[in-house]
C-alpha cells in the first residue's frame, strides 16, 4: 500500500514539472512580444540635452598675491610716496602772442611729450599688470616643427591655455610670425619664428613664485638683472616705461619644477626673455618697477 502511494506521488510530481516550465516559457514569449528589442541604436541629438554653464574658480590661494596685498603694498607706499606730487601745480602762463605772420603760421616744435609722474596714493601703488614670456627659435626658419619644443615648455611652465580656468583673458601660448623679411637669414614675412605667452592675475604671481623659489637660486654665477648706469637720464624712454625686462639661458628652463620632473619629454630647451609690466608711468617709473620686483626677491646689480 505504501509503495503504490509513493509511485503515485512521484508520477504527479513529474507531471507538474513540465507544466511549470511551459508556463514560464509562455510568460517569456508574451513579455518579448510586448517589449520588442530595438533593431537600431538611436544616438542622442544635441537638442536632446543642455550642458550647464560651468565657471571654474580658484582652486588654491596665490601665496605671492597674498604677500603683495598684505605686506608689500604698505612697504611700497612708504618707499615711493612723494608729497610734492600731491600739490597742484600752478597754472602755466599763456604763450606769447605771435608778432608776425611767420610766427603765427609756423608749425610747433617736434618735441615728444613725456608722461607726468602720478601722485602715489593707495590706488596708484606700484603693482604688476602682466608678464610676457617670449622665446625665439632660430632653427624654426628652416623647420617650423622646432617650435613645438618651446610651445610645450611654455605651456608646462605657465599652465596657460586659450580660455583656461574660465578666464576669458587667457589667450594661451601664441606663435609669433616675422613682420619683415631678411634675405641674409633666409627669413620671409609671415614665417613662424617664436612663441610667447602673457600671464595675468594669479597665474602671473604663481610664475613669479616658481621663478624666485626654484630657478634663480640654482643658477650658477648668476649676478642678477643689470641696472643702467647712474649717469643715464631719468627721462629716457626706457626709464619712464615702467617695464623691466631680462632674459635667462636655456639651462634655466630646465630648472622649473614643471619641466624638471619630466625633462626627458623635451628634446631641447631654449632661452627666453621676460617682460614685467607695471602700472607706473613717468619719471622714475622704472625705479619703482625695480623696487616692486626687489620685493619679490628678484636680484639686481649695477653695471
Amino acid at each position: 500500500m505504501a509503495s503504490s502511494s509513493f509511485r503515485s506521488a512521484v508520477a504527479s510530481a513529474s507531471r507538474a514539472a513540465p507544466c511549470r516550465s511551459s508556463t514560464l516559457n509562455l510568460a517569456r514569449r508574451t513579455y518579448a512580444k510586448a517589449n520588442p528589442k530595438p533593431t537600431t541604436i538611436i544616438s542622442p541629438t544635441p537638442e536632446d540635452y543642455d550642458l550647464p554653464e560651468i565657471h571654474l574658480g580658484n582652486d588654491h590661494p596665490s601665496r605671492y598675491r597674498q604677500y603683495y596685498e598684505d605686506t608689500l603694498q604698505e612697504d611700497l607706499m612708504y618707499m615711493t610716496y612723494n608729497h610734492r606730487l600731491t600739490y597742484k601745480k600752478p597754472k602755466e602762463p599763456e604763450p606769447p602772442k605771435p608778432l608776425t605772420p611767420y610766427e603765427a603760421n609756423r608749425a610747433p616744435a617736434q618735441v615728444n611729450l613725456r608722461p607726468r609722474a602720478k601722485a602715489i596714493t593707495y590706488a596708484t601703488i606700484p603693482k604688476l599688470e602682466s608678464i610676457i614670456i617670449h622665446s625665439m627659435v632660430k632653427e624654426a626658419i628652416t623647420n617650423k616643427q622646432q617650435l613645438l619644443n618651446v610651445i610645450m615648455a611654455l605651456r608646462a611652465i605657465t599652465g596657460e591655455a586659450p580660455g583656461g580656468g574660465g578666464r576669458d583673458a587667457s589667450t594661451g601660448v601664441q606663435v609669433v610670425r616675422a613682420k619683415q623679411g631678411a634675405a641674409a637669414w633666409k627669413l620671409r614675412e609671415g614665417m613662424p619664428v617664436a612663441a610667447k605667452v602673457e600671464l595675468k592675475g594669479d597665474a602671473m604671481y604663481d610664475f613669479v613664485q616658481s621663478l624666485v623659489d626654484f630657478v634663480l637660486p640654482r643658477l650658477r654665477e648668476y649676478p642678477g638683472v643689470p641696472i643702467a648706469p647712474v649717469s643715464g637720464s631719468h627721462l629716457k624712454s626706457n626709464m619712464i616705461g615702467s617695464v623691466v625686462s631680462f632674459g635667462l639661458p636655456p639651462i634655466a628652463m630646465g630648472l622649473f619644477p614643471q619641466i624638471e620632473g619630466n625633462i626627458d619629454a623635451y628634446p631641447r630647451l631654449h632661452g627666453f626673455h621676460m617682460y614685467f609690466k607695471t602700472n607706473m608711468k613717468g619719471e622714475h617709473a622704472e625705479m619703482w618697477a625695480r623696487n616692486l620686483l626687489t620685493g619679490f626677491r628678484v636680484p639686481f646689480y649695477r653695471q
